[in-house]
């Protein structure tokens, strides 16, 4: 694993040793439903905890597309001779508040990623105008 890539780790255990601190100090409740841990609380240790989470899931994804490489060019076919295209693709799988973005290459990731900043923002936009 790359040295920059442990940035979302520590963030990550940072979160859960905020949310551990904040059930120990009884300012969050930690519940199992069948193997689910459910953590609830109203502290500001939880909150800190939560966004530390979160946002180690953020700082993974972007590292992790920032850090994608070029993949070497394929035999070309007879038909990608002819007009000089390479197929490229990419897309986004929304689930719950958390985009999965792939590509075929490094533009095709970062237009997904836009696409997928668009996609919540309207979903957002949406649900604040609906209240």
């Amino acid at each position: 694993m790359r040295s920059r890539m442990w940035l979302p780790v520590l963030v990550f255990v940072a979160g859960v040793a905020c949310i551990v601190v904040a059930a120990a100090s009884g300012n969050a409740e930690v519940q199992l439903l069948v193997i689910f841990p459910l953590v609830s609380g109203s502290g500001w240790l939880f909150i800190l905890g939560i966004v530390l989470i979160i946002a180690s899931f953020i700082l993974g994804f972007v590292l992790a597309a920032s850090s994608m490489e070029e993949p070497p060019s394929p035999v070309e076919t007879p038909s990608q001779r002819k007009t000089g295209t390479q197929k490229r693709y990419g897309g986004v799988v929304i689930i719950g508040p958390v985009p999965i973005i792939f590509g075929s290459d490094r533009k095709m990731a970062f237009l997904m990623l836009v696409v997928a900043i668009v996609i919540i923002a309207v979903i957002l936009a949406i649900a604040l105008l609906t209240l």
